[in-house]
């Protein structure tokens, strides 16, 4: 019976970030309601309140399930690069997955242009998200220390700033192509980006 609880416990989660994430999609994050996301999935708001204190809880939880999710589907040789060759593999794969998901493009442009990011809704979130903050730039500096250390790029290469650079290409284009301010392939333009801040820095060695 315990067993059946948490798992009656979780689908519910589940139904309510859902329901979360299509309300916010909608409506936008400051006038949506937990009313609004009960009412979608035939639930009562105190029901919302037991799993979630407030939207900011309830925000990062939805970030957390859509990083886990995004992982899931990258799979899990990406997700700890070792080498250029491993790091650029999983920005690639990355890029095809956003390409692919409308769930997921719908995730990215609620949380870029719908949230009304206030410091205290930051500190909320980044609180419980500390680890997924600045995920895309640890992952770089894990792939581009081992990369400096092997003989892939100089000796002299700045890793943070090179991280830096990738992660705002990374963000920018992301930016660029859910907006749909002009249409093109985002990975491919990633990696052309990409490639061309490796390249300056593997011509440094010479």
């Amino acid at each position: 019976m315990a067993r059946k609880t948490r798992e009656e416990s979780e689908n519910t989660k589940t139904m309510i970030l859902k329901s979360a994430l299509d309300c916010f999609y909608e409506k936008g994050f400051s006038r949506t309601t937990f009313e609004d996301i009960a009412l979608r999935i035939n639930l009562t708001k105190g029901a919302v309140y037991w799993h979630f204190k407030n939207k900011a809880e309830l925000l990062a939880a939805l970030i957390r399930q859509r990083v886990s999710q995004n992982r899931e589907a990258i799979g899990n040789r990406y997700i700890s690069p070792r080498s250029i060759a491993e790091l650029r593999e999983f920005f690639r794969h990355e890029a095809e997955h956003i390409e692919k998901s409308p769930e997921v493009r719908k995730f990215i442009f609620f949380t870029q242009f719908q949230v009304e990011w206030s410091d205290g809704i930051f500190n909320q979130v980044q609180a419980q998200t500390g680890e997924i903050h600045d995920f895309h730039f640890k992952k770089a500096k894990q792939a581009l220390t081992a990369a400096k250390k092997n003989g892939e790029i100089s000796a002299q290469t700045d890793i943070p700033m090179v991280c830096t650079l990738i992660v705002g290409i990374w963000r920018g284009l992301i930016n660029t192509y859910i907006c749909k301010e002009v249409t093109f392939d985002l990975s491919q333009a990633f990696l052309e980006g990409f490639d061309a801040v490796i390249e300056k820095n593997q011509k440094l060695k010479g």
